[in-house]
């Protein structure tokens, strides 16, 4: 028996020298012991798991096992370990877990994991998931702990495992994800004082705007050059806009995106009353089915919506005429979006242009949309007047000038 162990570690001996592996005639020689006897002890050390064996053409070469034990693996990680029985008693558990959840316990292999912790049992849902990997399903969840005088978060996957004799058993990973809950949680803090800034800057704006288009309004009313007065309402009018749009933002749950239904309804409602027409004279409706714009973008379209309502309220309807006004939003797939201003007054008159002083407000739009926007402005006379306005993108494709102070004293 002693030579036969003695030649079993020869044959291991000589397979460490050669890493690329022998054949059994290679070892015979070598260790001069005849082939069956070399086939005999390959094969003992092969079920043992000691060698590994692969097929090169006809030979078979032989090699040394470098197999970790399954306890230096656990040792690995930092994440916590058990493996458990049939009967959720522990089988294995690596050096973490022993360290984190059971640092007083000198032994705990064999012990009942369901009564591990008598001064605080696991959580049910824990107790379920282990007894369900039992079964062969594997199994997450996110399990809470308090160690050390510390609150510790785990997720924990629960692993259908199954023994040597053939017995089904679970492996419980814990992962400690502290730091990222409480990362995460630090994150949606930061982000709901971020938000609840913003709703207060577009609170604050809109109040100092319409301080401002108030202050106009009060300026308009000693004006009495009819040219004048309407130039100031118009501004008024347009500080009104940019009002309206941070107070959408303010009363809305998005920070960045004003919803244009709402946005226009005010605005169109706003202006129509400025100009104190009598009820029932012009019926108006926005449509803007689901339909947002980014802040700045919002604000322009109203600035130029501001100057076409103005302009179909002042010359679409002269003596006493009614009618409607009716202004929409879209957007197609491809990112365009049209903006319609269409009423049923007396229309621009057949082969008149579109130039200044022909078609007050009308230059002013078309400069508008083609120099910032770079769109499009088509006029139709049917019926009344359609102004569309086409154009792609969710920015101004040319920023707004800058206002520079060129000098001034106090």
């Amino acid at each position: 028996m002693s030579d036969e162990i003695s030649e079993l570690d020869e044959i291991k001996t000589l397979l460490r020298r050669e890493p690329r592996g022998l054949s059994i005639l290679e070892i015979s020689r070598e260790l001069r012991i005849g082939r069956n006897v070399t086939t005999k002890y390959l094969s003992m050390l092969h079920a043992a798991g000691q060698v590994e064996v692969r097929r090169v053409a006809a030979a078979k070469l032989y090699t040394l096992a470098h197999r970790v034990p399954v306890s230096a693996l656990l040792g690995l990680t930092s994440d916590l370990i058990v493996v458990l029985d049939r009967n959720l008693r522990v089988v294995l558990a690596n050096d973490a877990f022993r360290a984190v959840l059971c640092p007083r316990k000198a032994d705990i292999t064999g012990r009942s994991f369901e009564t591990f912790f008598p001064d605080r049992p696991l959580p049910p849902e824990v107790i379920e998931m282990t007894r369900t990997a039992l079964r062969g399903e594997e199994g997450r969840s996110e399990v809470p702990w308090e160690t050390g005088g510390r609150a510790v978060q785990f997720r924990a996957k629960f692993v259908p495992v199954v023994f040597e004799d053939g017995s089904p058993g679970v492996t419980v990973i814990l992962e400690d994800v502290t730091r990222e809950v409480e990362a995460a949680r630090d994150l949606e803090r930061a982000l709901e004082e971020k938000e609840a800034l913003i709703h207060a800057i577009h609170y604050r704006m809109r109040n100092a705007l319409q301080v401002v288009s108030s202050i106009m309004h009060l300026q308009t009313s000693r004006l009495t050059d009819p040219a004048a007065k309407r130039a100031i309402q118009v501004t008024e009018q347009q500080i009104l806009s940019l009002a309206l749009a941070h107070e959408d933002l303010y009363l809305s749950q998005n920070s960045d995106r004003v919803r244009m239904g709402e946005y226009l309804t005010r605005l169109v409602g706003t202006i129509i009353g400025t100009y104190g027409m009598s009820p029932g004279k012009i019926a108006w409706e926005v449509r803007a089915p689901g339909i947002e714009m980014p802040l700045e973008l919002a604000q322009f379209t109203g600035f130029i919506l501001v100057e076409l309502i103005a302009n179909v309220i002042r010359h679409a309807f002269p003596d006493g005429m009614t009618g409607t006004i009716e202004v929409a939003v879209d957007r197609d797939r491809a990112g365009t979006y049209t903006v319609t201003v269409r009423d049923t007054g007396v229309g621009i008159p057949e082969g008149t242009e579109v130039t200044a002083g022909t078609t007050p407000g009308l230059p002013a739009v078309r400069l508008l949309v083609e120099q910032y926007l770079q769109g499009r402005v088509a006029v139709g006379r049917d019926g009344g007047t359609t102004v569309t306005i086409t154009f792609r993108g969710e920015e101004l494709p040319v920023p707004l000038p800058e206002v520079t102070q060129t000098g001034g004293h106090t």
